[in-house]
């Protein structure tokens, strides 16, 4: 065997372990909500006609925050799956940011309603991009979900944009729990972060925001992460501009 194909072979073996991996770390994270859905659901039928209305409510709830933690751990595992394939099929065109932009506050809208939270875009209609559309739109989804996720009950989020040297900086920023020193520079490496709860125990993989690194490093764009400790945290990333 020549040394490319030793390299290759390396390439090919460490692929498969990091899948190995991630797919042990989903399944895992998976498998404790389904099975306190399926334990609350057990309980339910039980005790409904014996519980009085609030203990039957206690239950529900408890049910539906687990089923929603699992969507959104497949929601991402999805994307993750389809990170790769999107990136060796990348095929950027000419769009309006605030156009996707406007699209994806829309989808999050419900998200910020339960926990009260104003979402302020103050991002013109100007600012023309070359990106793929369904990447730029998966952006800016996982950064607003996390920015709800972290924010507190009726708080709000920023979202602002400039331009700079031949990119739009987008900027998504909250005013909730901040990030530690220590935990910032694991965020985008997935050997070192692990997602932490919520302003109300919701719960997450982390694996959105390398989704996010990922889809902005094809843009050749940069993604970093402004916070202190009890001060909200700034997601920046940037994404070229239309000649």
């Amino acid at each position: 065997m020549n040394e490319v194909e030793k390299i290759h072979l390396q390439n090919e073996e460490e692929c498969i372990s990091g899948n190995k991996k991630f797919l042990a770390i989903i399944g895992h994270d998976i498998k404790t909500p389904m099975g306190s859905i399926i334990g609350f659901l057990s309980l339910l039928k039980e005790g409904v006609f014996r519980w009085d209305r609030s203990k039957i409510d206690e239950n529900i709830d408890i049910a539906l925050f687990s089923a929603r933690r699992t969507l959104i751990m497949l929601d991402n595992l999805l994307e993750w799956a389809l990170s790769e394939r999107m990136s060796k099929s990348f095929k950027p065109e000419i769009v309006d940011f605030s156009e996707l932009l406007n699209e994806e506050i829309k989808n999050t809208v419900l998200s910020a309603l339960q926990k009260q939270i104003n979402i302020k875009n103050s991002v013109g209609s100007y600012y023309n991009v070359i990106v793929n559309r369904n990447m730029v739109k998966s952006i800016i989804r996982n950064l607003l979900n996390n920015a709800i996720k972290y924010s507190y009950k009726n708080g709000s989020i920023d979202i602002s944009a400039k331009k700079i040297n031949g990119f739009l900086e987008i900027i998504v920023k909250d005013y909730g729990i901040g990030i530690n020193s220590d935990v910032l520079d694991t965020i985008f490496n997935s050997d070192g972060y692990t997602s932490t709860l919520g302003t109300q125990n919701e719960s997450g993989t982390g694996f959105g925001l390398l989704v996010c690194k990922d889809f902005v490093n094809s843009h050749k764009g940069k993604i970093w992460i402004i916070s202190e400790p009890g001060e909200g945290s700034e997601f920046h990333f940037t994404l070229p501009l239309s000649p």
